[in-house]
């Protein structure tokens, strides 16, 4: 059997090299992994700005509404029905974003999921692969529009590119960092340096958590036990979020983000029945589980067993 002549060889080898080199680029090898984490965290942090301005926004808009209904109501020794109204929302809307604001805080460096970094990983090599795409639709309509030309032509440019290259393999390499990224997360860097310096330290328990998270597991344990002594199953999502926010707790959350919120402090959440009604909440059962004891009743509703009379009014 001969051997492939010299041009034959070349050109295959060209091929080779432009194959990986198309494959490194196509597929998001490129950009490295720390610049996708730090566009991860960027996009973060301009979803909070974005959010912080939103309900600042707000906030303002109300009280210069509630400004504006109190000097009308001083000068003309009080509102009407309508005006009352309008006054009672634009303090519940004050309330309401700077809860928001208080809830959302200072924009914290959180650990981002590996599987975060893959996905948008991803998303670049589809657009970078579509782009590929054009140049050989264009090729293929072009030929069957205009003539078979432009095939025979590309065809032939394809090959002398390849046979240009020869046996010189491309140099895959990763582009650095751009500068504005690196600047607009420099506390990425700082919070992983802290990271580093900060030594192991052993799983925090359900008593270390903060207020807020001590405060939200004890109202739904005490939610699910009344429930759980009226006979039912549990509770719904959307009955615990209403009862928060009508204490003025959670404003900002929605039925939809709340569970989130529950499964982050440990609450095992889940599609239940609740008098016929089916959405996520929280079971007797789930609930016990994850606490690995019964819930606890709140004090009111604990039955008082110290009696062994019974009342006047009892029979005996």
């Amino acid at each position: 059997m001969s051997r492939p002549g010299p041009l034959i060889t070349r050109t295959t080898a060209g091929f080779g090299h432009f194959g990986v080199a198309i494959a490194h680029w196509a597929g998001g090898h490129t950009i490295s992994e720390e610049e996708l984490l730090r566009r991860i965290i960027k996009a973060r942090a301009d979803a909070h700005a974005e959010a912080v301005d939103e309900h600042q926004r707000e906030a303002r808009r109300a009280h210069k509404k509630i400004t504006k209904l109190r000097r009308i109501a001083a000068e003309d020794g009080g509102l009407v029905p309508a005006a009352q109204s309008d006054l009672e929302q634009a303090e519940h809307e004050a309330r309401r974003h700077e809860a928001a604001l208080e809830a959302l805080g200072d924009f914290e460096v959180s650990a981002v999921d590996p599987g975060q970094v893959t996905h948008l990983r991803k998303r670049i090599a589809a657009v970078r692969c579509t782009v590929l795409a054009l140049p050989v639709a264009g090729v293929a309509a072009g030929s069957w529009l205009i003539d078979g030309v432009v095939l025979l032509v590309s065809a032939l440019g394809a090959v002398t590119a390849c046979w240009a290259r020869g046996n010189r393999p491309f140099e895959l390499t990763v582009r650095p960092v751009p500068a504005e990224l690196l600047a607009a997360t420099a506390r990425l860097a700082l919070e992983s340096k802290v990271e580093e310096e900060v030594e192991e330290k052993p799983e925090i328990e359900t008593e270390d958590l903060g207020v807020w998270r001590q405060t939200l597991r004890l109202f739904v344990e005490h939610a699910v036990a009344a429930a759980h002594l009226e006979r039912k199953g549990g509770v719904l999502v959307v009955d615990l979020l209403q009862r928060l926010q009508a204490s003025g707790l959670f404003l900002d959350k929605t039925p939809d983000a709340f569970p989130a919120v529950l499964r982050s402090v440990d609450i095992p959440v889940k599609k239940i029945s609740v008098n016929g009604d089916k959405a996520l909440g929280v079971h007797h059962t789930e609930l016990t589980a994850a606490l690995g004891r019964l819930p606890r009743l709140p004090a009111r509703l604990v039955p008082d067993l110290t009696r062994t009379e019974p009342l006047p009014h009892e029979s005996p």
